[in-house]
């Protein structure tokens, strides 16, 4: 009984502390833990005292995963006072508005809607902070926790990841013919994050971006399906592509819509983030179009919605990894950012929604006012690429970059 009560205690107490820290977790500023030395602050020159230090998930320990399962699960269960939303579904809301805004601002003010987070340069800003105030939220939970990694060149990620012991298995439930492969199963994933155990989706926000409607409320994978089917991805790619010097190659090589070879020769298709988008999710792709177009079967590679799978996260750490071993490399600073000439938020000092102080609206979905379900941004919670081109002036760094930096 004295167990249960304390159980109980526990569980009151973590609440009432997520809920304060709710208005706070999707602001610029840090999380204030007032006097625990414990934990990671920023000092007085706005450098962090001890980084978060985001470990290769096969490197986990199992408190470790449980303790990140565990995060992530109680911010799916934590609604702020106002909201429609847990704040796990409004960071997926977050996800969602990036990928379609209109500018409310002089000179950017033609109704045209714009993609942020994907397919130009911000990709890799946008996620850092995306991303690093996530973290943040479930260091509001539990200040051990950080985001882990994947490596996708690790050929035993795939196992560690897709068990039930961590973020769950593939689906099951649905068989699909894929002519001249044969047939593949997916679907609703079972286990701790199915709809059974608490993992409820939106149905508003989680949508078919071409249609418009509903994919319904469980978390759907169709796990190595073709032709997203080979795993591990060669390293020999990943090398290829962080020799690349310039950042308008880069980006896009690494999100994954060109491949470059050894002669420079540049391939459309869908590689490296794009393609691991596809390996959990599943998709059908049509090489006919150009650029190729792609039709996603499960969450993953639902792309607006695809955080609602928490291997989002750490399938985005991994690439924020890979943009910081590619910084480090010759690379830092402002110098490897383009300064102009592109779409707006996507310059070295263009404000990024929806840190942008209101400047940037979100059309709203086909299913829903989308801006009703929103969280609120402070006017003064102002980001922009140049901000966070320095991981660990935000506060965090990776295990397996620093053992290189230290041989």
């Amino acid at each position: 009984m004295k167990l249960l009560l304390k159980s109980v205690k526990i569980l009151i107490y973590s609440l009432l502390v997520v809920s304060a820290c709710a208005l706070t977790v999707f602001a610029h500023d840090r999380i204030d833990y007032g006097q625990d030395k414990n934990y990671r602050y920023p000092n007085l020159l706005g450098q962090y005292a001890q980084l978060a230090v985001r470990k290769n998930v096969t490197d986990l320990t199992p408190a470790e995963k449980t303790a990140f399962v565990k995060a992530i699960k109680t911010l799916k269960t934590i609604i702020p006072a106002g909201s429609k939303l847990s704040i796990y579904d409004q960071f997926v809301a977050i996800h969602i508005g990036a990928t379609r805004l209109i500018h409310n601002h002089k000179g950017h003010s033609n109704g045209s809607v714009q993609e942020l987070a994907h397919e130009n340069a911000a990709f890799f800003p946008w996620h850092r902070e995306y991303i690093r105030r996530f973290e943040q939220a479930l260091q509001a939970v539990d200040r051990t926790v950080t985001l882990p990694y994947w490596d996708w060149t690790d050929a035993k990620a795939l196992d560690v990841i897709f068990n039930d012991d961590f973020l769950g298995s593939n689906g099951q439930g649905v068989t699909i013919k894929i002519p001249n492969q044969g047939n593949f199963t997916g679907g609703p994933v079972p286990g701790a994050f199915s709809a059974a155990n608490g993992w409820v989706m939106n149905p508003v926000l989680n949508i078919d971006p071409d249609t418009g409607k509903s994919l319904g409320t469980s978390l759907v994978r169709f796990l190595q399906a073709p032709p997203a089917s080979d795993y591990p991805l060669p390293k020999k790619d990943i090398e290829r592509t962080l020799r690349l010097n310039n950042y308008s190659l880069f980006r896009p090589a690494l999100e994954g819509f060109i491949s470059i070879d050894e002669q420079g020769k540049v391939t459309p298709g869908g590689f490296l983030h794009n393609y691991i988008h596809g390996l959990v999710g599943g998709v059908q792709i049509d090489a006919s179009t150009r650029p190729i177009t792609f039709k996603g079967l499960g969450t993953m590679s639902n792309i607006p919605s695809s955080p609602y799978d928490p291997v989002f996260w750490l399938h985005h750490a991994n690439a924020d990894r890979l943009w910081a071993e590619w910084q480090e490399n010759g690379h830092k600073g402002s110098d490897f950012y383009p300064a102009d000439g592109q779409p707006y938020g996507h310059n070295l000092k263009d404000l990024m929604w929806p840190w942008d102080g209101g400047m940037s609206t979100p059309k709203a979905t086909a299913l829903g006012d989308l801006l009703s379900l929103l969280p609120n941004f402070d006017s003064d919670d102002l980001v922009r690429p140049i901000d966070v081109l320095n991981h660990r002036e935000l506060g965090y760094t990776y295990e397996t970059w620093e053992r290189k930096t230290q041989r």
